[in-house]
């Protein structure tokens, strides 16, 4: 499975092109430095319904009441009084943190720069299929307040029911963990850009931001070059030269992540999350139950990739929920 990928970068890397470069793309230097709107809404409910079932990238089938506590977020416009409508609704995962609380992404509850009506979001608790489960109201949405919809930080919101779930919640990390292994589950995209019935779920295992910031920081460095790759001539820019560019700008790159992220993966892009799959825990395993790390955030895939998915060093990332127990205790009342 793969998350919600950030394609914006195009823009940024004729940006750093210099003047010449965005007089040969003039609509990109209209829109230097906006970001495209993210929230899955519109846009996933619309590729679930022209999709076709098939195999997930790393990912497995769950048994049916595994993982209680994942909810699907689904769009009431797209709803009727017929559980199929739910096939082509959903939009985004969560988690049941309490019998009336869901912890999510914030964009999944944002929309052209506000939060989305609470009665255009319906809840959908007990689901493993998503034409099963029972649907939930929302009575209240919360957005983090220091949400940046550039950056993705703070990536992280609540919604109250208007009614209890009688699913198990899953508890919340206490610490900040670095490492291990952890699993994530959905219904996000697979690969061959169709998404699942059933709920799915990968087991991949965590790693320190510096990776992750390094990965995506390569894969910025390789779309340098291949912007630039078609203007070559124009540029008299040789091959080598060109292959050069990318490695001597990566040290100059901020880092993509934050201290509020946690990196999550596999090297070779084997398991990860997907558009559908934003909002839904990343968590680890044990006797004692499971433990939410992490909230499905963004990630990253190359501009020419067909799938912005399972690509070598795109690790996907997470909002870092230890940096929250506060902010969610305060606002839910749950710690």
């Amino acid at each position: 499975m793969q998350m919600i990928r950030t394609l914006t970068r195009g823009l940024a890397l004729l940006a750093l092109a210099g003047t010449t470069a965005l007089a040969a793309f003039p609509a990109a230097a209209q829109n230097a430095g906006e970001r495209p709107e993210l929230s899955p809404m519109s846009r996933v409910t619309e590729a679930r319904a022209k999709a076709e079932d098939d195999r997930v990238v790393g990912g497995y089938a769950t048994e049916q009441g595994e993982y209680p506590f994942q909810v699907a977020l689904l769009f009431s416009g797209s709803l009727d009084a017929s559980t199929d409508s739910q096939l082509n609704a959903q939009f985004c995962g969560g988690s049941l943190i309490a019998p009336d609380w869901v912890l999510t992404a914030a964009h999944c509850l944002v929309q052209a720069g506000a939060p989305i009506g609470a009665e255009t979001v319906v809840v959908l608790t007990g689901a493993t299929d998503l034409a099963e489960g029972t649907r939930h109201e929302v009575e209240k949405i919360i957005v983090h307040e220091g949400y940046d919809p550039y950056a993705l930080d703070n990536d992280i919101g609540l919604m109250k029911l208007k009614t209890k779930a009688t699913e198990k919640p899953v508890k919340l990390t206490k610490a900040d963990v670095e490492d291990g292994h952890v699993t994530v589950t959905g219904w996000g995209r697979m690969e061959n850009g169709g998404f699942p019935r059933n709920l799915l779920k990968a087991q991949m295992r965590l790693f320190p931001n510096a990776t992750c910031n390094s990965g995506i920081k390569r894969i910025y460095g390789e779309d340098m070059k291949y912007v630039l790759s078609r203007y070559i001539g124009r540029f008299r820019m040789s091959e080598d030269a060109l292959d050069q560019l990318g490695p001597a700008l990566e040290p100059a790159m901020g880092d993509p992540l934050t201290g509020n992220m946690v990196c999550a993966g596999e090297p070779d892009g084997a398991r990860d999350a997907c558009q559908g799959d934003s909002g839904g825990p990343l968590f680890s395993e044990s006797s004692a139950g499971s433990v939410q790390i992490g909230i499905v955030s963004w990630g990253e895939g190359p501009l020419d990739a067909e799938m912005p998915c399972g690509h070598r060093n795109a690790y996907g990332v997470y909002t870092r929920i230890a940096k929250y127990t506060d902010w969610i205790s305060q606002n839910a009342g749950v710690r």
